[in-house]
């Protein structure tokens, strides 16, 4: 038989490793097709499963209640809400913007213009305590002559402003 492979080319090499491999073929087949596999019972994780996740919820409340983290939690909160208020002012000024409505600078609310870019409750009070000591806002550079407003905050804010000589408010 071995002549007849030969005849094709087949070393003994060969034919041990087309053997081998016919017979790791049948032997899966065979396993397959018995049905010996699923005799094989399969593990429960079920009870190990509901032990790990009672101990991570017992952890999880251990920490959750401590002094440490309840500060923690009160801090992030916090910061939630300040950074949920920047984002809501910062959508106020894109829909200024995006209706082309400006805030003018002689008749401006102090709730006006902390609607704008970096705007505080003290820095609108010193802005219209300029407007009054020094007559209104000529030309709306003027604004950086504000304690807090330099050449940097004046560039966020001079597309969202402008100065109506006519309608000065004290």
């Amino acid at each position: 038989m071995l002549s007849y492979f030969r005849k094709f080319g087949f070393t003994k090499r060969d034919l041990i490793l087309i053997g081998s491999l016919i017979a790791a073929m049948l032997a899966g087949l065979i396993i397959k097709w018995s049905g010996w596999r699923d005799s094989i019972k399969q593990f429960d994780y079920s009870s190990s499963d509901s032990l790990f996740e009672k101990n991570l919820t017992a952890e999880f409340s251990r920490h959750e209640l401590s002094d440490e983290n309840k500060l923690k939690l009160k801090k992030l909160q916090l910061l939630e809400d300040n950074l949920q208020n920047k984002k809501d002012s910062a959508e106020e000024i894109k829909v200024l913007s995006d209706i082309g409505e400006k805030i003018n600078l002689n008749t401006a609310s102090s709730d006006d213009l902390e609607l704008l870019p970096g705007i505080g409750e003290s820095t609108a009070e010193k802005i219209i305590e300029y407007r009054q000591t020094s007559g209104g806002f000529k030309e709306i550079e003027q604004l950086m002559n504000v304690k807090g407003i330099g050449a940097k905050k004046f560039s966020k804010l001079k597309n969202l402003i402008f100065v109506d000589t006519l309608k000065f408010k004290d």
